[in-house]
């Protein structure tokens, strides 16, 4: 039966795996035919998707609803965050850290037992009209009323439309060191330009990740196992449909700013961008994308203004919460830490949805 509407998704990761599964979940007189590709093989995307801290809040859960995710294999129950200083605090977290392989593949594979398609394919060129959108598969194209584009932080389709994002190279280790199970740490220095190094169990072992410094070499006393590195987008887009055509995930600069945590955005991303085309209505999107607290600029202010920090200032401004985050702490930096409330309030937001 031929359909009313076709879609392709560019791009199997977080933010097109949740896309093409609301695609199909939300089309429910079965009108829409959705294609979902990725140009990675099996094994090149496995080790892709490796390349990550693999942490979700629990909402996240919620936020997807009813789409069952597999691939959660440890809860997390708090964060710790070393401050220069011998600033520590610690933090509740519900959440897991998940196989990300596992856990995308599960979508995947819903998404294809509700009907839609999923091949491995490289997109080498689009093109779109008011009616259309052109896409070329190696000697082979095809037409498409619309065009999801999740394809990574190296977005070439947003090149394409010229819509680019600010991004930035992180490293990841997975060294032989026992795990602290249950425990997300955050490690902060000037040194890291706003950003932070991170210390994530993974199986029996810890993944240790940092973005790139030029001329230093990171070296942890335990053993290397694996060497890993990939790029982020952050900071968002001029435009998150255009056309046709709709961004989301790292091509859209949708990861978190201040935490770099790009799997919740990008499934939520995703959820909308699906809705608004199955309700015919693509240009809703980038609305309820930008209503949403996941696009507020208070993320990419705080990140801007902790980049220019150094470890004297880094320590002040946590100061108050140096015996831990309790009220009187939380009115001690109200009333004497006044410069700094528009970066508590940034941790605050990030606290609940930068994961």
């Amino acid at each position: 039966m031929k359909k009313d509407c076709n879609v392709l998704v560019v791009g199997a990761g977080p933010g097109g795996s949740s896309a093409a599964y609301f695609l199909k979940h939300f089309d429910r007189d079965n009108n829409i035919e959705v294609e979902l590709v990725d140009k990675l093989d099996p094994k090149r995307y496995s080790i892709y998707h490796d390349m990550c801290g693999e942490a979700i809040r629990e909402e996240l859960l919620e936020d997807l609803n009813p789409l069952k995710l597999d691939g959660l294999v440890e809860k997390v129950n708090s964060i710790m965050e070393y401050y220069p200083g011998d600033i520590s605090i610690k933090t509740k977290m519900k959440g897991y850290i998940i196989n990300r392989e596992i856990f995308l593949k599960s979508i995947i594979n819903q998404f294809e037992k509700s009907g839609g398609n999923y091949k491995e394919k490289r997109v080498l060129s689009i093109k779109q009209n008011k009616n259309k959108v052109k896409v070329k598969f190696g000697n082979e194209y095809n037409e498409y009323d619309y065009v999801i584009a999740a394809d990574g932080a190296n977005s070439s389709i947003g090149k394409s439309l010229g819509l680019v994002s600010r991004k930035k190279l992180f490293l990841q280790y997975i060294i032989k060191k026992e795990p602290e199970h249950g425990l997300l740490s955050f490690y902060y220095d000037e040194k890291y330009k706003g950003d932070y190094l991170w210390e994530f169990p993974h199986e029996d072992n810890v993944k240790i990740g940092f973005p790139f410094i030029k001329k230093e070499k990171f070296k942890p006393k335990e053993k290397i196992l694996t060497k890993q590195s990939r790029f982020l987008s952050f900071g968002g887009v001029k435009k998150y449909s255009l056309g046709r055509i709709l961004l989301l995930g790292d091509a859209a600069g949708q990861t978190n700013a201040i935490t770099k945590g790009g799997i919740r955005p990008a499934m939520v991303a995703g959820k909308y961008a699906a809705k608004s085309i199955v309700v015919g209505k693509p240009d809703n999107y980038e609305k309820e994308w930008l209503k949403s607290d996941f696009s507020s600029d208070i993320f990419l202010k705080a990140f801007e203004k902790l980049k220019t920090m150094d470890n004297t200032e880094l320590q002040s401004h946590m100061e108050p919460f140096r015996d831990g985050v309790t009220f009187l702490a939380t009115i001690k930096s109200i009333i004497f830490y006044r410069k700094y409330l528009d970066l508590y309030k940034a941790y605050d937001l990030s606290n609940k949805i930068g994961w």
